[in-house]
């Protein structure tokens, strides 16, 4: 979508959001050499997840993985990267699951992200997608 639909607002924001946080992430990888972050570099991750919700993307951008596949890790590795990124800033402490993920889902942009992915999943024909959308992107209690 053009950046002035509201899925173009957000997918900018989002993108921003990622870059924004992506100092505080290489500052958390250098203090404690390593990163939970296995499989999609985080503007990577944004871009599938962004590019599905909002853009009608539906090939997987990894030949090894299929669509349902890449999304679920996707989501995985961008949970991660915010996770280690808000936990390098000064003063900032290692929140607990259920706070990270009430601050995720209902605080940032991602969290928006991640509620138009699961829309749009539930919509589709493929079953392993519905089956992501239901199960696999959003922890119970945080829709």
């Amino acid at each position: 979508p053009g950046a002035d639909t509201d899925g173009g607002r957000t997918l900018s924001a989002f993108r921003r959001e990622v870059a924004d946080l992506k100092p505080w992430y290489e500052m958390s990888l250098s203090k404690r050499g390593r990163t939970t972050v296995g499989y999609f570099e985080p503007s990577s991750a944004a871009d599938l997840l962004g590019g599905f919700a909002f853009e009608g993307m539906s090939g997987s951008p990894r030949r090894e993985f299929p669509l349902p596949v890449a999304m679920r890790l996707a989501a995985q590795d961008l949970k991660a990267f915010y996770f280690e990124a808000v936990t390098a800033r000064p003063g900032s402490t290692a929140p607990g699951g259920a706070e990270f993920d009430d601050w995720f889902f209902r605080e940032t942009v991602a969290g928006r992200v991640f509620h138009a992915v699961k829309k749009r999943c539930l919509l589709e024909d493929d079953a392993a997608l519905r089956r992501t959308g239901a199960m696999l992107l959003i922890p119970l209690g945080r829709v």
